[in-house]
């Protein structure tokens, strides 16, 4: 027999597409435009693998009908009749919109500290999202207090996109779970041909919840919305320690100065 992976190759090439694709949008989850990009792209992969297997095995009967159920569990799921008609959208008439929802707060280390919702529009950056923020903080000393950072914590935004189709479900997660639906068919055909299984795993995902968060400087919002360099805090705090810790040396016991 020849290699269990020859026939369905060219479907193995475009689904590590999608692979590529789905880590695009995490590197660019905080830039709309270049997430959509990437998840137009991941979409447009995504309807081609099925295609791809259906060539690659037209020929091969006996294979067709051992992988039959799993690719009609796949075309039978609302997850690729969604993303299947999502394509043809994007191919025939144009720009998926996307819903953003947010969230403002403070991070301590990689731990959520304090969130309260707050509008993170499709349209915009994290970073822009980020300026409004400060600037709550700046003309509202109440929200100032309830969300911005102390000296523990540092500033951070918080987003999720969607689409209607999947509501209250981070495209991020529908997309993994897009790509291992695919996986799940590729790796039945590849055993029934006599080789191993797929790893479906992704070990290189990043974690979805962090990826969701964007973190700022906690100097440089001090500094802006506050008017207080942390820094020059600092160095004068550790100037009177070090004085304090000189005039203790020169005392005796009892308070009196050592001649």
């Amino acid at each position: 027999m020849d290699c269990p992976h020859l026939l369905v190759e060219p479907a193995l090439d475009r689904w590590e597409e999608c692979h590529w694709h789905l880590h695009q949008m995490e590197a660019n989850y905080h830039e709309p435009d270049a997430f959509r990009y990437a998840l137009n792209s991941f979409i447009r992969a995504f309807k081609e693998v099925p295609q791809l297997l259906t060539m690659g095995t037209q020929n091969r009967a006996e294979l067709r009908k051992n992988i039959k159920p799993a690719v009609a569990a796949l075309h039978g799921s609302d997850l690729y009749k969604v993303l299947t008609t999502t394509r043809n959208f994007l191919v025939h008439q144009g720009m998926l919109e996307l819903e953003s929802r947010g969230g403002a707060g403070t991070t301590e280390g990689r731990k959520v500290k304090i969130s309260f919702p707050f509008s993170v529009h499709a349209g915009e950056s994290s970073d822009e999202a980020y300026i409004r923020y400060k600037e709550v903080c700046r003309t509202d000393q109440m929200m100032r207090g309830l969300i911005g950072p102390d000296c523990d914590s540092a500033p951070a935004i918080w987003r999720t996109w969607i689409i209607k189709d999947f509501p209250g479900r981070d495209l991020l997660d529908v997309v993994f779970e897009a790509w291992t639906r695919l996986g799940e068919v590729l790796s039945v055909t590849i055993e029934a041909r006599g080789g191993e299984s797929l790893d479906l795993s992704m070990p290189c995902r990043h974690d979805p919840e962090l990826v969701k968060v964007k973190c700022f400087s906690q100097r440089d919002f001090f500094l802006e919305v506050d008017g207080i360099d942390l820094d020059e805090e600092e160095r004068k705090w550790h100037e009177e320690k070090a004085r304090r810790e000189i005039d203790s040396d020169t005392r005796l016991p009892g308070g009196r100065n050592v001649d």
